[in-house]
């Protein structure tokens, strides 16, 4: 049995369905909840209203290229696996990779060459992989979170070795799309988005409206880049 068959299958679609329902009710009672707090604080209703207007419109733009990385990963692992992934803690640089891994793992270098055990394996691999970070979170963030308040209050290197750090992350993940030249859709779409967002960042002071999209105006501008170049 090709492992397709069974990927694309209603069988599939209901068990990817089951927790996509509940991520979306969930962040409906999270909505819900936001809104009835905003209340009892006293914020605004025209305000709230803005908020949720403004949250809705950047972060569909955004979505959206997580809905082109679906349709790329659909021909390889069916139609409904990557709409789970990408649904719940999925991002686009770790779902490839992560498949990458698992199909590796399971002893094929092609998923034209994949059986249905390989498709399994690239699954656990995936989710997985990826449930670590909520664990992990649930397990070490709130001690961390005490001690690094308290660390803060007895050593002023802390407000500077924490900020330093984040922009060290930050920099290793997005200086090499700046400086390798033989990867060249990730170097023109980096390149593109960092002069859009420039571009919005001027704007900004005079449009203040554009300061919302600009991080969806850089990454549709980067997305248009590669379709030309590509």
């Amino acid at each position: 049995m090709n492992y397709l068959d069974v990927a694309n299958s209603g069988f599939m679609f209901v068990l990817c369905l089951i927790p996509v329902g509940v991520i979306v009710l969930q962040a409906l009672r999270f909505m819900i909840m936001a809104w009835k707090q905003g209340i009892e604080i006293g914020m605004d209703k025209n305000k709230l209203k803005k908020c949720i207007t403004t949250s809705a419109t950047i972060s569909v733009i955004p979505a959206l290229s997580l809905v082109s990385l679906m349709i790329a990963m659909s021909p390889n692992l069916g139609k409904f696996f990557p709409w789970l992934r990408l649904s719940n803690i999925g991002a686009g640089g770790y779902e490839p990779m992560a498949a990458g891994i698992g199909l590796e793992a399971a002893g094929f270098t092609e998923y034209s060459a994949c059986t249905l055990g390989g498709f399994v394996v690239i699954m656990m691999v995936m989710n997985i992989g990826m449930s670590l970070a909520p664990v992990n979170c649930l397990l070490t963030l709130k001690g961390y979170d005490k001690a690094l308040k308290k660390a803060k209050k007895t050593s002023r290197f802390l407000l500077i070795g924490t900020s330093a750090a984040f922009a060290a992350v930050v920099a290793r993940l997005n200086v090499p799309y700046f400086t390798d030249f033989s990867k060249m859709l990730p170097f023109v779409a980096a390149v593109t988005g960092a002069v859009f967002m420039f571009i919005c960042m001027k704007l900004k002071s005079r449009y203040p409206v554009i300061g919302d999209f600009a991080l969806s105006i850089a990454i549709v501008a980067g997305v248009i880049a590669c379709c030309l170049v590509a």
